[in-house]
């Protein structure tokens, strides 16, 4: 796989990608139940659920012990909800421990078609939210990341005790992170022009399974809101 390095912008002021922009989907996560003319949900429904978040409520993201522990929990917008470039944001509060992966991403539909694309935000414990991009074309498939494999985006403690602000922006020209409003990450070259949908997603994959420790969960991750601008 290729890989593209490119600076980390940790100094720059806290802007707001959405101005000018209109709001065009948002979900708080206030009703009673998840909503389902907006989300589909995946995986196992007892540990998607909807708890009381300080004023509001939140999305609950959990994990449940099975028999092999590969689970892939989480709610996509397949059918429902696609756009072509914008500003995607969620509130988050990530997992604290390793061994799972808490994830908000925006995808081609069919990731089987070329070109296809993937951009996200993943939270793999120990404080760590990566932003990074794989894209698919006739020549093959690459990835994107920052530099360095240890970088940190928040302080320590912050991911996983307190929500944080992920926001991915998707021009025809280049694909941009932040984080509570601040650019961490940036490639210029977009290969997808049609529309992706979102997923929220907390899951256990085969390449983890060594670092997971039960005695650490329950380490759920919690979505506040989501909002996409146009």
């Amino acid at each position: 796989m290729k890989y593209l390095a490119l600076l980390f912008c940790a100094s720059l002021l806290a802007v707001d990608p959405s101005n000018g922009k209109k709001l065009v989907f948002s979900d708080d996560f206030n009703g009673d139940t998840i909503d389902e003319t907006k989300w589909n949900v995946r995986g196992n429904r007892e540990v998607l659920t909807l708890i009381k978040g300080g004023k509001d409520k939140v999305l609950r993201l959990g994990l449940k012990q099975s028999s092999d522990m590969l689970q892939w929990n989480a709610i996509d917008t397949v059918g429902k909800f696609e756009q072509a470039y914008g500003y995607f944001e969620v509130s988050m509060r990530t997992n604290a421990y390793k061994g799972h992966t808490g994830g908000f991403r925006i995808s081609s539909t069919d990731e089987k078609a070329t070109p296809n694309a993937i951009f996200l935000w993943e939270c793999v414990g120990d404080d760590k939210a990566w932003p990074w991009a794989r894209q698919t074309n006739d020549n093959g498939q690459h990835e994107y990341r920052p530099e360095g494999t240890g970088k940190q985006f928040l302080k320590a403690g912050e991911a996983s005790k307190k929500f944080n602000t992920y926001g991915i922006l998707w021009t025809e020209k280049a694909i941009t992170w932040y984080v509570n409003g601040k650019q961490s990450f940036k490639f210029d070259k977009s290969e997808v022009k049609k529309p992706m949908i979102l997923r929220l997603s907390h899951s256990i994959g085969e390449w983890e399974r060594p670092s997971l420790n039960l005695k650490q969960l329950p380490d759920d991750i919690d979505i506040d809101w989501v909002k996409v601008w146009k």
